[in-house]
C-alpha cells in the first residue's frame, strides 16, 4: 500500500490520468508510442555512430610501429584521446539544448543534431587519413551535435508522456542506445573485415574499416528525412493524433502546469535542489561504469580475453542486448508499481539502488574471473542490471519538473559527460600492459563509483514535483494547498539539511505523511508560508 504522502504527492496526477482514461480506439496506434520507436530508433543510430570508433580504432592501428596490420601508428595515449575526443564536445551543448529545446521545441534540435553528427561520421575516413587533428575536430564537433539529443528528448517527453506513462515510455526511447551498441560493435567488425574502401597498397585483416562510417553515416541520413517528415514536439502540432489521444495526453500532463512556453527557467531554485543533485551524482556514477566498458571492453575483449576482431565485436555486444531487452519491461513495471503499489519516490530509490549496487557485484566478479566465460557472464550480468537505473535517476527529471525535464537532463548529463572523457584515460594509466590484474583494479574502482551513486540518491533522490516546478513565480502566485504545500515545504537554505537529517533511503518519514489539511491547519503554516514566498521572491529577482 502506498504511504499516506505518497497518495498526497500524486493524487493530482492520478485524478487526472484515471478521469481521462485512454483505450487507444480500434486499428490504431497511439501516437505517443509511435513517437517512442521513432525515438528509439533515433537513439539506436546516434549511438552507432558513436561507438563505431571503438571497434574500428582496432583495425585502424598498428600494435607496432613495423606492424602490417594497420593504417596508423598510435600509442594508447593518443587512442585514448581520440575515441575520448568526442565528449569534449558533447559535454558543452548538453544545458543549451535543454534550454534551447525549451524554447523551440525538441524536435528541431534533436533532428539538427542527429544531422549534424550523420555528416561528420561520412568524413571520418577522410579526417582520419588526413592526420590526427582533423580527426579529433570531426570527433569534437560530432559531441556538439549530438550533446543536445538526450534534453531535446526529455524536453519532447515532458509535454507528450501522461505521468502513469512516464517509465514505459521513456524505456522504450533510451533502450534505443543500448540496441544501437548492439547493432554497431559486431557490424562495424564484419565490415571492418568484409566492407569497402580501404585504401590503396594495404592488404589486411580489417583494412576494410572505413565502410564502418559510411554504413552507419548512410543509414542515419534516412532516419533524419523520417524523424522530421513525422515527429512533432507537442501532441496540438501532430498531423495524425486522434482526438482522444491528444485530449488524454494534454489533460494527463496538464495538472499543475502553465501553458506558457516562456516561462523563465529557476536557475538558482533548481541549483539549490537536494532532489536534483541526487540525479546528477548518480548519473555521473553510472555513466563512470558505462563509458569504461563502452569505450573500453573492445580492447579488454581482444588483450586480455584474447578474442579477435568479430568474435570479440559479437561478445561486446551480447551484454547490451541483454541490457536492451529488459529496459521496456523494467519501465513498464516500474509504472505499474507507482500506480499500484509504491510512491513515485520510492519506485525511483529502488530501481536506482538495485541498478547500481549490482553492476558494482559483477563488476568486481568480472575482475576476478579466471577464464573467457566467467568473464563473459559477469560482463553480461553487470550491464544488464544497470536497466533498472533508466527507471530510476534517469527519468526523475519528469518527475521533478516536466516543463524543464529538457534542463534537468542537460546539468546531469553534462556533468555525467566527464567520466566520457576521464574514465577511458583512467583505465588507460591503469593498464600499461593490459594485464587481467591491472584491468581488475579498473573493475574494482568503476564499481566503488557505482555503490557511492546508489548511496548518494537514496539519502537526497525525490519523484515529487518541485515548488519551482512550473516556474518560481508561479510556485509563488499560486493559492492552491498543494501548490502551499510545496512552497511552504521546500524553502531555500531548508532542503539539504531536511533530507539529509530525517529522510530514510527508501520511504518518507512520519512528519512527511501529514495530509494537505494537517498542513494547513496549524499555527505555523502562515509562517511557513511566508518563509516560502520570501525564498520564491529571492530566487526570482536573482
Amino acid at each position: 500500500m502506498k504511504s499516506r504522502r505518497a497518495a498526497d504527492e500524486e493524487s493530482n496526477l492520478m485524478s487526472h490520468s484515471s478521469s481521462s482514461s485512454y483505450d487507444g480506439g480500434e486499428c490504431y496506434f497511439p501516437a505517443r508510442y509511435a513517437l517512442a520507436l521513432l525515438s528509439f530508433m533515433g537513439f539506436a543510430n546516434v549511438y552507432a555512430l558513436r561507438v563505431n570508433l571503438s571497434v574500428a580504432i582496432v583495425a585502424m592501428v598498428k600494435k607496432t610501429s613495423d606492424d602490417p596490420k594497420g593504417e596508423f601508428y598510435w600509442d594508447k595515449t593518443l587512442q585514448g584521446i581520440v575515441l575520448g575526443s568526442f565528449f569534449y564536445g558533447y559535454i558543452f551543448t548538453q544545458i543549451p539544448g535543454g534550454w534551447l529545446a525549451g524554447r523551440i521545441g525538441g524536435k528541431i534540435v534533436f533532428g539538427v543534431g542527429v544531422a549534424i553528427t550523420t555528416v561528420l561520421t561520412l568524413l571520418t575516413p577522410i579526417a582520419a587519413r588526413a592526420g590526427v587533428p582533423w580527426l579529433i575536430a570531426v570527433r569534437v564537433i560530432e559531441g556538439i551535435g549530438e550533446g543536445v539529443t538526450f534534453p531535446a528528448m526529455h524536453a519532447i517527453w515532458g509535454r507528450w508522456a501522461p505521468p502513469l506513462e512516464r517509465s514505459r515510455l521513456a524505456t522504450i526511447t533510451y533502450a534505443g542506445p543500448h540496441f544501437g551498441t548492439v547493432i554497431s560493435m559486431p557490424i562495424s567488425g564484419l565490415l571492418s573485415k568484409y566492407g569497402f574502401g580501404h585504401k590503396a597498397g594495404l592488404d589486411y585483416s580489417g583494412d576494410n574499416w572505413p565502410s564502418i562510417f559510411y554504413v552507419f553515416g548512410g543509414i542515419g541520413l534516412l532516419w533524419c528525412i523520417a524523424w522530421f517528415l513525422l515527429a512533432a514536439d507537442t501532441p496540438a502540432t501532430h498531423k495524425r493524433i486522434s482526438a482522444q489521444e491528444r485530449n488524454y495526453i494534454e489533460t494527463s500532463i496538464a495538472s499543475g502546469q502553465s501553458d506558457d512556453a516562456n516561462v523563465p527557467v529557476p536557475w538558482l531554485a533548481i541549483l539549490q535542489s537536494a532532489p536534483n543533485w541526487a540525479i546528477v551524482v548518480a548519473h555521473f556514477c553510472n555513466n563512470w561504469g558505462f563509458y569504461t566498458l563502452l569505450t573500453c571492453l573492445p580492447t579488454y575483449m581482444s588483450d586480455v580475453l584474447g578474442f579477435k576482431i568479430v568474435g570479440g565485436s559479437l561478445y561486446s555486444a551480447l551484454p547490451y542486448l541483454v541490457f536492451g531487452l529488459l529496459i521496456p519491461a523494467v519501465g513498464r513495471f516500474a509504472d505499474y508499481l507507482r500506480e499500484h503499489h509504491l510512491s513515485t519516490t520510492a519506485v525511483r530509490k529502488i530501481f536506482t539502488f538495485v541498478g547500481l549496487v549490482l553492476p558494482s557485484v559483477f563488476m568486481v566478479g568480472t575482475g576476478f574471473s579466471t577464464d573467457k566465460v566467467q568473464a563473459l557472464v559477469c560482463l553480461t550480468l553487470g550491464v544488464a542490471c544497470c536497466s533498472p537505473a533508466l527507471s530510476g535517476f534517469n527519468i526523475n527529471h519528469l518527475d521533478l519538473s516536466p516543463r524543464f525535464a529538457g534542463v534537468l537532463m542537460g546539468i546531469s548529463n553534462m556533468v555525467a559527460t566527464i567520466p566520457g572523457i576521464v574514465a577511458p584515460l583512467v583505465a588507460d594509466g591503469m593498464t600499461p600492459q593490459r594485464t587481467a590484474h591491472q584491468w581488475r583494479n579498473v573493475f574494482i574502482v568503476s564499481a566503488e563509483i557505482y555503490l557511492f551513486g546508489a548511496i548518494f540518491y537514496c539519502f537526497y533522490g525525490s519523484g515529487a514535483p518541485q515548488w519551482w516546478a512550473d516556474g518560481v513565480a508561479s510556485a509563488v502566485t499560486d493559492t492552491t494547498i498543494q501548490s502551499r504545500k510545496k512552497v511552504a515545504r521546500r524553502t531555500a537554505g531548508q532542503q539539504w539539511g531536511r533530507q539529509a537529517s530525517v529522510t530514510p533511503l527508501l520511504y518518507p518519514t512520519d512528519d512527511d505523511e501529514r495530509t494537505a489539511e494537517e498542513v494547513t491547519s496549524g499555527d505555523d503554516f502562515d509562517e511557513e508560508r511566508e518563509l516560502g514566498e520570501s525564498a520564491g521572491s529571492m530566487a526570482t529577482s536573482t
